[in-house]
């Protein structure tokens, strides 16, 4: 015999053999698949049902998508627009001087400075306190008599 018919005869029998391999490999894993398929059904079954619940709200949300859409352009634009503003009137009262150093003093500070200043506290001074205690007084005098 001839070398290249020996060739040929192993050449198609390997290629018989192959064929007949993945033949029985895919019927195999069709088979497989098919039983994995049948025993997870139920599993996917509930997990498409819940990501259907989860979803439910951005499904009406999708219906309001443009009104949604202009209400938070709107409020971005009116953020950056107010940012610029504040940061544009800061800069020009600094620039021009226009703050007052009593205002930057914290508040505290300035109601200690004025109890500080006068060591005993004048009801006098307080002229809406002192009204109110003597309204009272004449009014309880008044209902004894």
């Amino acid at each position: 015999m001839d070398d290249s018919n020996v060739l040929t005869i192993l050449a198609s029998i390997s290629g018989w053999t192959f064929g007949v391999l993945v033949v029985i490999v895919r019927y195999t894993w069709s088979l497989l698949y098919s039983l994995l398929y049948v025993i997870a059904w139920p599993v996917l079954s509930v997990g498409r049902g819940l990501l259907s619940v989860a979803l439910f709200p951005l499904r009406v949300l999708l219906k309001f998508e443009a009104f949604l859409t202009f209400v938070l352009g709107a409020a971005i634009v009116g953020a950056t627009v107010g940012l610029c503003l504040y940061l544009a009137g800061d800069f020009l009262s600094r620039v021009l001087l226009l703050h007052s150093p009593e205002l930057e003093e914290p508040l505290m500070s300035r109601s200690m400075k004025l109890e500080d200043s006068s060591t005993s506290f004048d009801w006098e001074s307080k002229m809406y306190m002192s009204s109110t205690i003597l309204e009272e007084e004449e009014t309880s005098q008044d209902s004894r008599d």
